[in-house]
Formats: structure tokens, sequence, C-alpha cells
């Protein structure tokens, strides 16, 4: 009969009995546990206890055990005093990673083999740092043109160009004008012209004095805003008409088109229709859709590396077929306090008015650094305010060595000392490496300040 049967019987028989019955089968059951934790335990007494190098918060005392959470096998943790070398049957497989007298990681090359170790040399190369910054097209403010009448107050008595962003064309009227002496004004050209065209012109200072005079005479028109088409126009008039017409001013007007100077856009309208305005009033803002500029932010960190004339790569996002060449035409000299950024500017020529105010970009470029000795980023360890590279010297025999750190730049890290050229190192699964050699205690001061 089994004990459990036994003991089914013996506690029906009264509740005295049930209670030593319980006690009876608790004794047994933590015996029986007893001896199964007897069985797990390590056999090396130079052993603490076995743990995961991904999650050190596992403790067992099984030596060929496996991570409950990841499935790795575990390693051995030696208890204090105690060293791999001292105790060769605390290493019970080749997941161990040991700790030689030399301060170096010893861990079998199959157990790299499994994490996919890789190693590097070390070596100078070529480094580039890249330069990179979000970006948008804005107006080229050096190309704006104020519209306005210099010479007096007047009338709009018609806007062509009544909307803001209209199209505009150089030589198109932007607007009619009735202007308070414009009449007077065509006539004392038209008469001056006159004149100077039946000056003689024997001699040479002569002549050089009647350039001078039609000079003269033609800015004296120009304060109306004419262009030089209007005032060829006015000179053909005053050899076409006669003095009466002149005395009573048959075929001229009293009013003139302001004409725009270029190609582009009215960027800002200040007049309405049948509006009155003042000498010099601003009427119009326009902007030349010639070019562009492009503001980009680039981080503090990257000023240094920024100068005037500096070829960089536009690209746009909307438009990703689009990448143009552009330089750096201006860098501001203050570092925005509150992104810490610096802002650049570059001109782009806009000659199929494609870009966009508004639009986003994106502005690239490289630095040529020369050759520098460096490793592979993923080669280097940080430990606090200290970095370290794993130099393999084979056999599994892995030396944790302090390195000081240049630039960055390609993924790779410049070395300033703690390597040398042709030294090999390890390249990939260093997270791995280091947290074995943190459970063994090789690493145990690093990244703590001597």
């Amino acid at each position: 009969m089994s004990f459990l049967h036994q003991f089914q019987n013996f506690s029906t028989n009264s509740k005295i009995n049930r209670r030593q019955a319980l006690l009876g089968f608790s004794i047994l059951t933590l015996s029986a546990c007893s001896r199964a934790g007897e069985t797990t335990k390590p056999a090396d007494t130079g052993v603490a206890y076995y743990t995961c190098t991904m999650h050190p918060f596992v403790r067992s005392q099984d030596p060929k055990g496996t991570c409950p959470v990841c499935g790795m096998a575990l390693v051995p943790v030696m208890k204090s005093g105690a060293t791999a070398t001292t105790q060769p049957s605390a290493v019970p497989d080749a997941a161990a990673a040991v700790v030689a007298s030399n301060g170096r990681v010893s861990i079998a090359p199959e157990r790299l083999q499994e994490i996919g170790v890789t190693y590097e040399t070390v070596a100078k190369r070529a480094l580039t740092r890249s330069l990179n910054a979000p970006g948008r097209v804005t107006v080229d403010e050096s190309g704006m043109r104020d519209i306005n009448v210099k010479a007096g107050a007047g009338y709009v008595e018609k806007l062509y160009a009544n909307y803001e962003g209209a199209s505009v064309h150089k030589g198109e009227p932007l607007m009619r004008v009735l202007v308070a002496g414009w009449l007077d004004a065509q006539i004392d050209f038209i008469k001056s012209y006159r004149a100077w065209k039946r000056t003689p012109t024997m001699s040479p200072n002569n002549s050089f004095a009647l350039g001078n005079k039609l000079e003269l005479m033609r800015a004296r028109i120009r304060v109306y805003d004419l262009s030089e088409s209007q005032i060829a126009d006015l000179e053909k008039f005053a050899l076409s008409t006669d003095e009466a017409d002149l005395r009573t001013g048959h075929g001229l007007s009293g009013s003139f088109d302001v004409l725009s100077p270029f190609d582009g856009h009215v960027h800002t309208k200040k007049v309405l229709e049948g509006m009155r305005f003042e000498a010099g009033q601003s009427l119009l803002e326009l902007e030349n859709d010639e070019h562009v500029w492009i503001v980009a932010d680039f981080p503090e960190s990257q000023g240094g590396q920024l100068d005037l004339g500096q070829k960089m790569t536009v690209s746009f996002p909307s438009l990703p077929q689009l990448k143009m060449p552009a330089q750096i035409d201006f860098i501001n000299p203050i570092v925005d306090e509150q992104s810490r950024r610096l802002r650049v500017r570059l001109v782009l020529l806009n000659p199929h008015h494609s870009l966009h105010l508004g639009l986003f970009a994106q502005v690239t470029g490289e630095i040529a650094m020369g050759q520098r000795l460096c490793v592979s980023s993923d080669a280097v360890v940080p430990t606090g305010d200290r970095f370290i590279v794993f130099v393999d010297h084979g056999g599994g025999q892995l030396e944790p060595r302090e390195v000081s750190l240049g630039d960055h730049a390609s993924g790779y890290d410049e070395i300033l000392s703690g390597l040398q050229e042709g030294d090999r190192v390890v390249a990939s699964a260093n997270f791995l490496i280091d947290a074995e050699s943190r459970i063994q205690g090789v690493l145990k001061t690093w990244g703590d300040r001597p």
C-alpha cells in the first residue's frame, strides 16, 4: 500500500490523526526537496553561483543550467578569492568567460563563434564627416523690389497686379497711375530732346557735352519710374510731333503705366484700385523668381565645419528626382538659444519656377578629414566616462584596453591613444563579451574615476 493511501485511511479515523498525518507528509516533502537540492549543488566550492551574461539577476546552482529568460548557457561566478586558474573545475563547458592572472578575458573559441564575434584590424582610413540639416525655400530678399512713384502724389486708375502671389513678367504693366505734373514733365522733356537733336555735333568736345545733356534729361524723367523702353517711346514721339501739337499737349496722356522690372510674383500688395498715394509711397513689393534662398538650420556641433562658399547638395522630399548643387552664401553669427542650431543660407537658381516658397529641403555635405587611425564605432565599448576595446591575442584571449577617442565620422572613431596600427580587435558582439567580463570581475573598476 502506498504512503498516500495509508495517509488517507489514517486521516479518516480522527481529527487528531489527520493533523499528525499532514505534519508527516510535510516533513517527507521537505526531505525530498532537500535531497533534490543536494543533487544540483556544484561539486566545485570555488563557484558561488551561475548566472546569465544578459540577465545577471538570474542565479542558479546548476552548472549546466540555462537562462529561463533567453535560453543562454549560464556562466560561473567565482567566490571571493577564487579564480579559474586555481579551480579548473569551475568552468564546466565552453560557455564561460574566465579571468586570467594577466587581466585578460579567456573565452572558449566555440563560445566566441556561437555569439557571432567578428574582428577587424586597426588601420588608418580616409574619413569624411557628413553634414546634414533640414531647410526650407524662402524668398531671395536681395531680389525684391519696392514699386512706388517718386515724382509726386497721384491716383491708381487701374491695378493689374491685384492680388498677392500674382505672377508678373518683365515689361508688363502692374498698374496705371495718374500723377500730378506728368503732362508738364513730358512737354519739358520733348522740348529739351528736340533742341538737343538740332544742336550741331561738329567737334568732339561738343559731342561729349551733348551726351551729358541727354543723360541729364533722361535722369529727370526717370523720377517717374519709367522704364528704358518708355523713355525711348517718348523720344520717338518728340521727333514725330510738331510745335502746334506740343503747345496743346495733343497726343500726350496725363497717366502712364508702371511696368514690372523682372519676372516674379507679387509678394505684398499695399494698394487698391482708385486709391490715392503720396510720392514715394510703397504700393507693391515684388519678388524675383530667378533665385531663391535655402535657409538651413545646422546643429551647433557642426557649426565649426561650415564656411562661406562651401559646396553643398540640396534635395527636396516632395521632388525626389531633383538634387541641386549650391554654396553657402551666409552664416548667421548667432546660435539660436532654444534650438541650439546655426542658421545658414544658400542661393539656388530657379529657372523653371518650380521651387515654391515654403518647400521643405534637405541640405547635405561632406568634409574630408584626411587619414586617421581608427576603428569602427561598434568595436568601442563605453563604460561611464571611459572607452575600452577588446584586443584579440588569439586562442580566445581578449584584453580589455582603455582608449582615447577623437573625431567620429563615417561609422568610425578616431583613436588618439591605446591602440597601434595593426592591432586586431573585436568588432562585434562586444556587449556580450563585456557582460561576461563584468560577471567575472574583469571590468569591475572600469567606468570609475581613478
